[in-house]
């Protein structure tokens, strides 16, 4: 994991400067604590922390089922129009849409 050199801090500066360092912690945001050129500690304010601990948890999808949707659809107060219609009767979506054709000039 690669920290920005800006966050990171030796152990020694902390032992020495604990306050300073936790006050930068709370306004900048995260800080490593570095012994012998690794890091070790990572401090961080306590909201961000507790962002860590409980994540929010993603929002359920709502499930439609296929009836719903065709209520929904704009089209569906015109299921059926043509099914009394003798020139459509028996015939299937595309002859149908060919035969609708004709009629328009």
């Amino acid at each position: 994991m690669q920290f920005d050199s800006s966050q990171q801090i030796s152990a020694t500066y902390l032992r020495n400067n604990a306050s300073e360092v936790i006050d930068e912690a709370v306004k900048e945001g995260i800080r490593v604590i570095v012994r012998r050129s690794t890091p070790i500690v990572v401090m961080l304010p306590v909201q961000e922390y507790e962002k860590l601990k409980n994540p929010a948890k993603p929002k359920k999808k709502k499930k439609f089922d296929l009836e719903e949707i065709r209520k929904n659809n704009t089209f569906y107060k015109y299921t059926g129009c043509l099914k009394d219609d003798p020139d459509f009767k028996g015939l299937t979506a595309k002859q149908a849409l060919r035969k609708w054709t004709d009629y328009v000039d």
